[in-house]
């Protein structure tokens, strides 16, 4: 949960994933998502995943991953978000 709260402090670039249309992800695609948080932090980027489906938060969950990333129900929602507008300017 810590690494979540420390993107959030965040006032820098916003990368807002659409994963709505995914189907399918396994470790391949699990090893792709750590692989982009870990540039995001790097660049200090806001790395929010957005439209995440059931399955794909499980999987994240049993695997421990969930609690590192901020999500969010859709691209919309991370939109709305009031550090994304911050971040935008007026």
């Amino acid at each position: 949960m810590e690494a979540s709260q420390d993107t959030r402090a965040q006032a820098g670039p916003w990368l807002i994933l659409d994963l709505e249309g995914l189907t399918f992800c396994d470790s391949t695609g699990l090893a792709e998502l750590l692989w982009l948080l870990r540039r995001s932090q790097e660049t200090r980027t806001r790395l929010v995943l957005a439209g995440a489906s059931r399955t794909l938060r499980h999987m994240m969950a049993i695997t421990g991953l969930l609690t590192y990333f901020t999500m969010a129900a859709s691209v919309e929602e991370a939109l709305l978000d009031e550090g994304f507008r911050t971040a935008e300017g007026p």
